[in-house]
């Protein structure tokens, strides 16, 4: 056991040393530093250039909701109502009845209080819609039931 144990103690200090690993395991490498400087500056760049496309993309995204927004704008906001409903199902079966009746392509306008209204038309002022009342109530003995509802965007 002594003879075992003596060589075993001997070569752990021996392969101990820094020195020791170094020399057997390490093989040594010549680095070249300009090629490491140009593979930093390449990782920076691209790095920088994904940076730029996210702020680009940001932008972009930005300018298209403010177009849209202003587009929305402009879009017809003075709708005539034939129906308002506070059950959504109503305000359905009312839009396929009021389409059978004749009128072309009624939609469903909601409103921030929670009502659906059935429009009938919609125009880009006031006056447009109300004489679009006057017209489909002309030469009525029973004039329909009309309002106008300015949409807010």
């Amino acid at each position: 056991m002594k003879k075992l144990i003596i060589p075993i103690v001997l070569s752990a200090v021996v392969m101990s040393s820094c020195q020791f690993f170094e020399n057997i395991f390490k093989k040594k490498t010549v680095v070249d530093t300009l090629a490491v400087w140009e593979a930093k500056q390449d990782s920076i760049k691209r790095v920088e250039m994904q940076k730029a496309k996210l702020i680009e993309e940001a932008r972009l995204a930005k300018e298209k909701a403010i177009q849209d927004s202003l587009r929305r704008l402009q879009e017809n906001k003075f709708h005539v109502i034939i129906g308002s409903f506070k059950v959504p199902t109503n305000a359905d079966g009312y839009q396929q009845a009021v389409a059978s009746l004749g009128f072309n392509n009624p939609r469903i306008v909601e409103s921030k209080n929670g009502f659906r209204m059935v429009s009938v038309a919609a125009f880009d002022t006031y006056g447009k819609a109300f004489t679009e009342i006057k017209r489909i109530n002309q030469g009525r003995e029973e004039p329909i039931e009309l309002w106008v509802f300015e949409a807010q965007f």
